[in-house]
């Protein structure tokens, strides 16, 4: 089976970075900017990148051009500040011929170099609708045909460059499920990322929960107080410690009344 890397980058007028993310096989990449054009790309190793520059925006946009311009049987999802580690295409393969049934594969990646940082399960396992909401992008992988015959794709209307900037990786996985298609999470580590910023105070918890609320509203449908009253209680402790649970619970309402008055949902 042909791997291939799909990439979403901003901006970017010279592409150097490529290199340095140890790139191993093929890839494409999508560029939202202000010139369109196609071009490819030579990495230090040989490896080809096509390039396609666009002028639309939104990162759920870029990762649906990203699926339609995409010919690899295997499909990994990058972010351009991602480093891949030594072995990574031989773990993927080997995944994919041990579970042969998997339309979806989710590996690990790592805040440090030197240990492990991500680890939510000791052994392979399957993932479903309750166990996704954690699962970050660039350790998702996936059977190109599955998510084409499927009719899978992003929701343009969540993820970074929209007014709920996260959550349509965990979204796109429970369409994928609501779809019927298989998803493993296989604990080895494939790429190295930086640590994300924390939510620094009382208006970031507010925004950061709104946005909450939208994608698991858009995750969960129906059984959406169910999972945002188990994720504000398993955050109490730590990230929502200076508010009520009430109020936490407000927050992410607002979100999926917001969500849905977008969207024009009665």
């Amino acid at each position: 089976m042909e791997i291939e890397h799909i990439i979403s980058t901003m901006n970017r007028k010279e592409y150097s970075f490529l290199d340095k993310m140890n790139i191993q096989t093929r890839s494409i990449v999508v560029n939202q900017t202000d010139k369109i054009r196609n071009e490819e790309y030579i990495l230090d190793n040989g490896n080809v990148v096509k390039i396609f520059s666009v002028a639309e925006k939104g990162l759920s946009r870029s990762r649906n051009k990203l699926l339609e311009k995409s010919t690899g049987d295997i499909c990994i999802i990058g972010d351009d500040d991602v480093e891949y580690l030594s072995g990574y295409l031989e773990i993927i393969n080997r995944a994919y011929e041990k579970y042969q049934d998997a339309d979806i594969i989710v590996f690990q990646f790592t805040h440090d170099k030197n240990k492990e940082t991500r680890v939510r399960y000791k052994n392979d396992k399957r993932y479903y609708l309750w166990n996704i909401s954690k699962v970050a992008s660039v350790e998702i992988t996936f059977k190109r045909k599955s998510i084409i015959d499927a009719g899978i794709n992003f929701n343009n209307e969540i993820g970074l460059g929209t007014e709920f900037p996260s959550g349509e990786e965990n979204a796109f996985l429970a369409d994928a499920l609501r779809a019927g298609l298989k998803i493993y999470y296989i604990p080895k580590t494939i790429c190295y990322a930086v640590e994300e910023h924390k939510v620094k105070n009382n208006s970031d918890l507010e925004n950061y929960l709104v946005t909450k609320g939208a994608a698991y509203y858009c995750i969960y449908k129906k059984f959406f107080s169910l999972y945002a009253l188990a994720f504000i209680c398993l955050k109490k402790k730590n990230l929502l410690s200076g508010i009520s649970i009430f109020q936490a619970m407000k927050y992410m309402r607002k979100g999926k009344q917001e969500y849905r008055r977008k969207m024009n949902v009665s």
